[in-house]
């Protein structure tokens, strides 16, 4: 456990790296795509807190004071965002040397969406650690720093639901293999609480294709037994059909709760998955991408 999280803290500078880059070409696209509307609309004025985009500072308010007020306009009040990925030992499973392991894409899906976020301005937490709601810059090195921690046992696999706020709009990055019945149980509670909910379901290509042949020992990551298999193309089409089964359950499930899922299979272009989740988050007004 303590080379693994020497081995993660290595891997952050260069991920924060890559997060940068592909948050600044995703936000780009995002804000190329949006025309102001309801958000020119002024709601107040505040004083100006840490973070917040100079853009906003009202210098003739501010001029009349000795502090510094900022304009705060209709869909510029900050919303909490929860983001949660899954931390169990599936996530550690990587097909393929040149694929990167489950847990690096949710990492660097998590980063990103968070200095993306933080350019909108919203309020923004890592779910798992009872840490606290952050905006604008302080929270990328938080949360970054935070990817490095370990995180309770009992919230590896699934969120801590008690530290997410009522009202709030909760990502969860996951491959989502466990029992869908506790997939479906969670969304139910935090449905209940009125959270609104975006599902990013991680897939290594393996686990889709199923491309293994002849005779295969398969081990679990989940402390399961392993299992032989002595001609894996004969179990191929069924193994596809399952996934394929599973996956849409979950989708059907998702949509049921009106929340969003997303697909993002890690040897894809991660840009083209966080284009269409902002995209989405920016319809909902989540993302104010004039902001």
């Amino acid at each position: 456990m303590r080379i693994k999280a020497e081995e993660l803290t290595l891997q952050i500078p260069n991920l924060l790296v890559k997060a940068n880059n592909i948050a600044n070409t995703v936000w780009e696209g995002v804000h190329n795509r949006n025309k102001a509307g309801v958000g020119d609309n002024f709601w107040q004025f505040r004083k100006y807190e840490y973070g917040d985009p100079a853009h906003l500072i009202d210098w003739k308010k501010s001029a009349k004071s000795y502090d510094t007020f900022v304009q705060e306009k209709e869909l510029d009040t900050l919303q909490n965002i929860v983001i949660w990925r899954d931390t169990s030992k599936s996530m550690n499973f990587s097909s393929s040397k040149v694929i990167e392991k489950k847990i690096y894409r949710a990492n660097l899906l998590t980063l990103a969406l968070t200095i993306i976020l933080s350019k909108s301005g919203e309020n923004i937490v890592l779910n798992g650690f009872n840490s606290k709601l952050l905006h604008g810059k302080e929270v990328i090195n938080f949360i970054s720093d935070q990817l490095t921690k370990k995180v309770k046992d009992k919230y590896l696999s699934e969120p801590n639901i008690d530290e997410i706020k009522r009202n709030s709009d909760v990502i969860l990055i996951s491959d989502f293999l466990n029992d869908i019945k506790h997939t479906e149980e969670i969304m139910r509670k935090l449905s209940a609480r009125g959270i609104n909910g975006n599902m990013i379901h991680i897939l290594d290509p393996a686990e889709k294709t199923f491309p293994f042949k002849g005779r295969i020992n398969f081990n679990g990551l989940e402390e399961e037994e392993s299992i032989l298999i002595g001609n894996a193309e004969s179990i191929k089409n069924n193994y596809k059909k399952a996934v394929s089964s599973h996956c849409n359950k979950i989708k059907k499930l998702a949509l049921s709760y009106s929340w969003n899922y997303y697909m993002d299979i890690t040897d894809n272009s991660p840009e083209s998955s966080l284009l269409n989740i902002c995209n989405t988050l920016s319809n909902y007004n989540i993302l104010k991408a004039n902001a």
